[in-house]
């Protein structure tokens, strides 16, 4: 399992200190975007696919923040942000150092000023909330509650979305990239993909996202109206969610007859309340 890094809890000490000093200060203009870094695919149009690069995404579109995408070679990120000056992620028990995507490039608002880097979609999420408050996302005192809902994501939904849709990754990355993504998922996974999400596998892993979904529709009802987590205001969690179904969505599936995706057997579930709350998402899916 892996933990901060020294170096990780220094940028997210730094950020937090950029968030605290100087609130509402991003410098990001048509003329001078922020930068996306995000993963090259074959998929067409836009070549996004990852759930964690789409939360960003997200949020860069609700809130209409300039920015611009650079694509990246799944083996040519860790090379490629160390060149930038990024930090690692996370860092295993061995000392193993961990580039992941999504990272930004926020430019500074002052003349000549170095850009801000931020790594970490969470971490993100509250520093683009905190330099572009315009359409907030996380509101005023919902930090922590929004925090606890991606670790239930990460539970009890991305869990049983793994087995469904990464084995059919491959379909949608080039050779050197599908060979990669291979090699390390079947090392993270300890498994190998071709043998996951099929025959009675694939039925028990529906079965329990269907129950998860059905249980979060529950706690929706509650507020009464509205397919948000806080009825009908949209936050950082409806984002959380939108993403997992995106991965869902634009990877194709030849392991469910009759459906394209995934996430086509998803929609139909609850009354369309995942198919209505991603329609919402879709109009903030432009990529750049």
């Amino acid at each position: 399992m892996s933990q901060l890094s020294s170096t990780c809890i220094s940028q997210i000490t730094h950020i937090k200190d950029h968030l605290s000093t100087s609130p509402g200060q991003g410098g990001a203009t048509v003329a001078n975007p922020l930068i996306l870094y995000d993963i090259k695919s074959k998929l067409s149009p836009g070549m996004g696919w990852s759930p964690n690069v789409w939360k960003t995404r997200f949020v860069l579109n609700y809130k209409q923040i300039p920015y611009k995408t650079v694509w990246i070679s799944l083996p040519d990120i860790e090379a490629t942000l160390k060149s930038l000056g990024f930090h690692p992620s996370s860092i295993s028990s061995t000392g193993k150092e961990f580039f992941t995507l999504p990272v930004i490039s926020d430019p500074s608002p002052e003349p000549g000023g170095e850009p801000t880097l931020v790594v970490d979609s969470q971490i993100i999420a509250e520093y683009l909330d905190s330099k572009y408050p315009q359409r907030p996302l996380l509101p005023e005192g919902t930090k922590a509650l929004q925090a606890m809902f991606l670790t239930w994501v990460r539970t009890n939904l991305l869990l049983p979305v793994i087995p469904l849709v990464a084995p059919q990754m491959t379909a949608i990355l080039d050779g050197p990239d599908a060979e990669y993504y291979i090699r390390t998922r079947e090392k993270m996974l300890g498994r190998n993909l071709t043998e996951m999400g099929v025959g009675e596998e694939r039925a028990t892993s529906l079965s329990a996202l269907e129950k998860e979904l059905a249980a979060l529709d529950t706690y929706i009802s509650r507020n009464g109206g509205g397919d948000f987590l806080m009825g009908a205001t949209p936050s950082y969690a409806d984002i959380l969610v939108c993403s997992l179904f995106m991965w869902a969505k634009r990877v194709p599936t030849k392991q469910d007859p009759g459906f394209e995706s995934v996430f086509d057997i998803i929609k139909g579930w609850h009354g369309g309340r995942w198919e209505r709350l991603q329609t919402w998402s879709e109009q903030f899916a432009e990529q750049k």
